[in-house]
Order: structure tokens, then sequence, then C-alpha cells
């Protein structure tokens, strides 16, 4: 083995390996069908400078026809090959490697169109769909599917028709292989963490800004909102993968996965280009916004075991109701768990509460929401930019001193020192005895 093995994997890559070391490592890959080396080479392609140094010297070149059936071991192979070895043979770690390679290479604006237009998406689909294959084979497959069929924001910026109608023809062939409906089967709650995590981060690739109006539809026919508000609802209330509950391994595992589907729920509520009302129309289901709110509430898996996935559900609950002025169902219970957030440090609940102050009175009335003097305390411990923003945002709503309620129709404020206010004349009356002593009135 060269002792390019020892490179760096740091991602500034201080140490870029030579050219002539990024090609003995690939020659040895491709020549002996080491593992190793193909392992080497993919994280040397997490960075751009690396992944560029690699298809600078043909590595890149190399590895796509190892992809796409050819043997340089046997000097034999090719696309019907590859296609066969996909349905019939499992997959090798030398293969594995080469497949991850690929992945990490595409990431890239400036090799994303060379990877994506070499064919190799045939042979991934082969392998995505075939059965024998284990749950992280297809999820490298299935990252794969997302990272070719949907092309960079800054190389789709420039404008090129002809590469954007390339990138759509990839996206209609997963259409017509089945591979998008297989997507979606993947978040059912008795898949692997791994294939549902995978297939949620492909669909938000494929939905967003990267994909077009056929993709939308194709996944909303598909139920690919349902099948993620379903995992997550379903994950929420065990807390662990389906198996053993005492298996921590699992539940590491199960938390990746509410992660990627909660970001992707949230990414979709942020949609807005052609085609996304009927892949959104799910998610505004009030349904939803109650399975969504169910899972803010400390259940069987703490907050500190699925901060992550809590945060994005909140940026969801966010963006549907600034965008689609949907809001969850405001009651004093919301205020307590949006108190308990902040007090564990989540930032999400900083954007939510801005959105619920700012929206108007009549789409969201905080009366319904009860006391909200302990969300006031819980803003005021916080430092930062987007904590004083909420914390404005919030002051802005007048609120009872008696109750802490919020009041739509205006406050009545005490004629003596004019300093606190009541939503009602019974809460004035019900606080007189308490602020008498400190009212400028009640002195004279």
């Amino acid at each position: 083995m060269p002792k390019t093995v020892t490179a760096s994997k740091n991602r500034n890559e201080a140490r870029l390996p030579s050219a002539e070391q990024i090609r003995d490592t690939w020659l040895l890959a491709v020549q002996e069908e080491d593992a190793a080396a193909a392992g080497w080479c993919a994280r040397l392609c997490e960075g751009l400078r690396g992944a560029e140094g690699f298809a600078d010297t043909d590595g890149l070149d190399a590895f796509l026809s190892v992809a796409m059936g050819q043997s340089v071991k046997t000097g034999s192979g090719g696309l019907m090959v590859a296609l066969a070895q996909a349905l019939m043979t499992d997959m090798t770690e030398f293969k594995v490697a080469i497949f991850e390679t690929l992945a990490a290479a595409a990431h890239w604006p400036s090799l994303k169109g060379k990877v994506a237009g070499s064919g190799v998406l045939g042979v991934i689909t082969a392998t995505l769909l075939a059965p024998r294959h284990p749950p992280p084979v297809k999820a490298l497959m299935v990252r794969l599917c997302g990272e070719l069929a949907v092309d960079t924001p800054e190389a789709a910026s420039l404008g090129d028709k002809r590469r954007a109608e390339e990138f759509a023809k990839l996206r209609g062939q997963l259409i017509s292989s089945g591979a998008l409906k297989a997507m979606v089967d993947m978040l059912t709650p008795e898949s692997e963490a791994a294939t549902a995590s995978a297939a949620a981060g492909s669909i938000a690739l494929l939905a967003g800004a990267g994909g077009d109006k056929t993709v939308r539809t194709e996944l909303a026919t598909a139920g690919a909102v349902p099948a993620l508000l379903k995992r997550l609802s379903t994950e929420s209330a065990e807390g662990t993968e389906s198996g053993n509950p005492d298996d921590s391994d699992n539940e590491v595992h199960a938390d990746f996965s509410l992660e990627a589907v909660a970001s992707t729920l949230a990414k979709l509520a942020a949609v807005s280009d052609e085609g996304c009302e009927q892949l959104l129309e799910p998610l505004k289901d009030q349904s939803a916004l109650v399975s969504l709110r169910d899972f803010l509430r400390e259940g069987k898996v703490s907050f500190t075991d699925r901060r992550n996935a809590v945060e994005q559900v909140l940026l969801c609950l966010a963006q549907l109701g600034k965008k689609h002025g949907l809001w969850p169902e405001l009651e004093p219970k919301l205020v307590e768990d949006l108190s308990r957030l902040l007090v564990f440090g989540s930032d999400a609940v900083l954007v939510l509460v801005e959105a619920l102050a700012k929206s108007p009175a009549a789409e969201v009335p905080l009366s319904k929401l009860g006391d909200i003097r302990a969300l006031r305390q819980a803003l005021r411990q916080r430092k930062g930019s987007a904590a004083s923003a909420a914390h404005k945002a919030l002051e802005a709503r007048p609120a009872c001193d008696r109750c802490g309620c919020v009041s739509e129709q205006g406050l009545l404020k005490c004629g003596g020192c004019h300093k606190v206010a009541y939503c009602s004349k019974e809460c004035q009356k019900a606080d007189w005895k308490g602020h008498k002593a400190s009212c400028q009135g009640g002195r004279k």
C-alpha cells in the first residue's frame, strides 16, 4: 500500500497528496480491486481540491469504468455485466468504495456533470431495486440518486439549458425505473434507519430548488409527505427503531433517522416552486400539525437525545406558519413546552416564537396561548440577537399582568401608576391586593 493512505482526511486539505501519489493509489485500487485504496480515494474526494486532483489524474474516469462493469483484473466487462452483477451478486467492499468515491466527487459542481452524464445512474437504480443488497448498500445508492439527478445551485444559476435538460432526463429515469417510489417505501417505520435517512435526504434534494414540477408531482403521488410524517410520529412514540429497545446502537440510528426526516419536512415546508401545492397538501392538514406539535412534548426520548430532530420540527412549524398561515393549535401547554425547550437551549424555538408573535392577530389569536410570562422569562435569560428579536416581538404583544394572557382587545391600564395593565376588570380587582403597595395611586 502506498504511503498516500496516511494523508490527512481533514477538509482543509493542507497536505494534499501529489499527483503521483494519487495516481499510484487509484491504480492500486483498480488493478488489484483493493478496497482500502479505493476507500482512501473516497476520503480524498470529500474535499474539492482532492476531488479535482483525483479527476485530473484520470482516477474519476477509471472509477466510472469500474462502476460501469469494466474490470482491469479480468480485462473484460461492460454495462450488461454491471447490471447483471447488480441483480445477482453481492456488492464487494471494493465496489462499495468505488461508489462512495463517485458520491463524494458528484457533490462538487465541477465534477457532478461528468459523473451524472456517465450513464452510471442505470447501474445505481438497478442496485437499489435489487432485493438482495443490505441496507448500507441501499442507502449509498439512494444518496447517489439524489446527488446525480439534481444539479448544484451554483451550476444551475448559470442557466445552461442543455445541462438542465440532461438533469431533467435523469430525474425522469428515476421515475420510470421505479426508484423514486422505492425511496418513499424506504421511509416506512419498519425500514432501517440508514436507508430512511438517505431516502429522506434525497427526497429533500429532488423536491427542492434543483427539482422540477414533474418530480414533485411524482413524489406527491408516491405519498412522500405522509410517509415522512408516519416515520416521524412512529419513532417519536417508540423512541427507538423496531427491535430491542435496550439496544443503544439502535437508539442512536433512530435519532439520525428522526433528524433526517424532520429536516426534510422543514425543507419541504419552505418550498414554493411549481408543483409544490400537491406535494405539500398532506403537510397542511390539521392532523399533520398535531403530529408535529406532539413531537415537541417530552416523550420516551428526551430532548437531549433527539435535539436536532426537535429543532427541525420547530423550523417546520415556523415555515408552515410564515409561508402558509398554518399554525399548531394554540393552547397553554404549548407555552410550557416552548419555555422548556428554551431552557434546554433550543435555537429554533426562537424562530417559531418570533414568527408567532409577528403574525396577524386575526391569523394567530395569541389569546389562546394562556399565560406567556414563563415564555417571556425564558427569553430574557437567553442572549444573542435571535433571542433579542424573539423577545422584542413577544413583548410587543401586550399581556395581562394578572393572568399573563395576551389580549387582542387591548388592556386596561391601572389608573394609579399606569405601569400595569389587565385584560379585564376581574383581573384588575383580583390583583389589587398585591399591587396596592407598589401602586403610586394606592400610596397617595
